[in-house]
């Protein structure tokens, strides 16, 4: 009895699989890693503080790794409440294709034209829900308190040189394509000025010249279901695997922008939605070794048209070959680095580094054009490619009435306004995540960072003109018919005038509280 009680102790105290591992909890958490957007929060989960006292070599896992566990041997029921806060700083640079129009120039260059910038403030509460054994349902709400936009000339360098030459710098009002097409006035427009709009950016040396509203609320619900395949706590050779399935479901009234702001107040300058389902799935694979926690997750999602959506489908009047918003699938590796840890008391700190890489591919999107583009004059058309739209007269119409709708009867009553929403072409976002994670006790975490990404060249009006199989020329698309693709826009789609975004920088800085029971 006394080497049977002194065998159990050596174990014990040295931390053999099956004698102290095997008693040991489960991590458990609120969710997937936010820092790829793939639902609940950030902080990893919590275990029973006199096993771990008892096992001095079970390491806390890394955030990736957590996931809320009930109807243990000592851990009845987990429910984990989060709330993170995101302030997301976008700046791009919008470019446009152009010629110099000149005899024997065939050359199609991608030219400068505006600056993008936009600005978010998000809170996002969580909550996470242990169903047995390493399964847990969460549900994620990002709440967003305030999203602005708004467009300069492109002026970046110190000494501008302007004009319709290819060795122009810099635009101003004299050589923007964007002025040029009349997508917007020549003075510009400010949604956030209710009396004047058009009257904001009447200088000659102004470099801001479109201000969108400033808009809040909701877009989408995230709901997930997640189970821990493998235990590293449980299992101490093995490491920790999640895989989860995830609905992303829109919850928010469609965003929407109208420039008849002076005798109206359309409700949809100020909403946030995108009126998009995403149904995807998740995994997630992490192992701690010594001050080391490296990790991998992937992510699939396909996103779906909601009821009211703006991703509107003409498909019954022409050739349109893209409906769907854009899906994404991704993944990022990292690692955490723990410089301190007090196991027994339940508090760590970590570095947490990573990259990640995403596709976004075959679809349509609000791209950082859409404001823009959304209710210009320049845009009118039919949606039925067999009817007529006079473009020249709504434009005309717009030219002398600044805002007023009425440009789309002045063309004829078969036009519409073009609601911003464009075909993209797909491309990658490369980014670099850097954070600082705490566990500041065995019920309370919190994690803080940065994340910067970027977007490669890509263009952000890419219809095409349509499908002429079936008609009298196999090979030309003939206008006036139903090969034509009833959401191109010449103005905009056409090579040579297509618009293309450039130098995406993305900066999200983040704070994550948790608290786990």
């Amino acid at each position: 009895m006394r080497k049977q009680i002194g065998l159990l102790t050596l174990g014990l105290a040295l931390g053999v699989p099956g004698i102290a591992t095997a008693a040991e909890p489960e991590e458990s958490g609120a969710g997937a890693s936010a820092e790829v957007s793939l639902g609940g929060g950030n902080a990893s989960g919590s275990a029973d503080s006199t096993s771990r006292e008892a096992t001095q070599d079970v390491y806390m896992g890394a955030e990736v790794s957590r996931v809320a566990s009930s109807f243990e041997d000592d851990d009845i029921f987990d429910i984990h409440f989060g709330v993170g806060y995101d302030f997301m700083f976008k700046r791009a640079a919008i470019l446009r294709e152009w010629n110099t129009g000149m005899d024997g120039d065939t050359r199609n260059r991608l030219v400068k034209d505006l600056m993008y910038r936009q600005m978010r403030h998000t809170v996002t509460p969580t909550i996470e829900i242990g169903l047995w054994h390493d399964l847990a349902v969460y549900l994620t709400l990002p709440v967003i308190l305030s999203d602005s936009r708004d467009y300069s000339f492109d002026q970046r360098v110190d000494d501008c040189v302007f004009g319709e030459s290819a060795n122009a710098t810099c635009t101003n009002k004299d050589n923007s394509t964007t002025i040029r097409d009349g997508i917007i006035p020549r003075d510009g427009f400010d949604a956030t000025s209710s009396s004047a709009p058009f009257t904001q950016f009447t200088g000659s040396g102004t470099e801001l010249i479109f201000r969108g509203p400033q808009r809040r609320g909701l877009d989408q619900l995230h709901v997930g279901v997640k189970y821990g395949i493998l235990n590293q706590k449980k299992r101490s050779h093995m490491p920790n695997w999640i895989v989860a399935g995830e609905g992303r479901f829109a919850v928010g009234r469609a965003q929407s922008l109208r420039r008849d702001i002076v005798n109206s107040d359309p409700s949809g300058n100020s909403r946030v939605g995108r009126r998009v389902h995403e149904i995807g799935a998740w995994t997630s694979l992490s192992r701690r070794y010594r001050f080391l926690d490296p990790y991998f997750m992937g992510f699939w999602r396909a996103a779906l048209r909601a009821g009211d959506s703006n991703f509107q489908d003409f498909s019954t009047f022409g050739q349109q070959d893209t409906i769907l918003p854009q899906s994404k699938a991704g993944m990022t590796i990292g690692s955490e680095i723990v410089p301190f840890e007090r196991k027994s008391r339940n508090i760590k700190m970590s570095v947490d580094l990573s990259g990640s890489a995403q596709l976004n591919y075959g679809g349509r999107a609000y791209s950082e054009i859409w404001e823009l583009l959304a209710d210009s004059p320049s845009l009118a058309g039919s949606f039925n490619p067999t009817e007529t739209c006079d473009r020249q007269a709504s434009l005309d119409f717009a030219a002398a009435n600044p805002g007023d709708p009425g440009y789309l009867a002045a063309g004829g009553g078969s036009c519409q306004a073009f609601e911003g929403i464009t075909e993209v072409q797909d491309f990658g976002t490369f980014g670099f995540k850097a954070g600082i994670n705490l566990h500041l006790s065995q019920y309370f975490r919190m994690s803080m960072g940065t994340r910067i990404t970027s977007d490669t060249r890509h263009f952000v009006s890419f219809a095409k003109r349509g499908d002429a199989a079936g008609g009298a020329d196999d090979d030309r698309v003939e206008p006036g018919t139903s090969e034509v693709n009833p959401m191109r826009r010449d103005v905009i789609d056409n090579v040579g005038r297509r618009y293309a975004v450039d130098d995406v920088l993305n900066i999200d800085v983040f704070l994550r509280l948790l608290a786990t029971f």
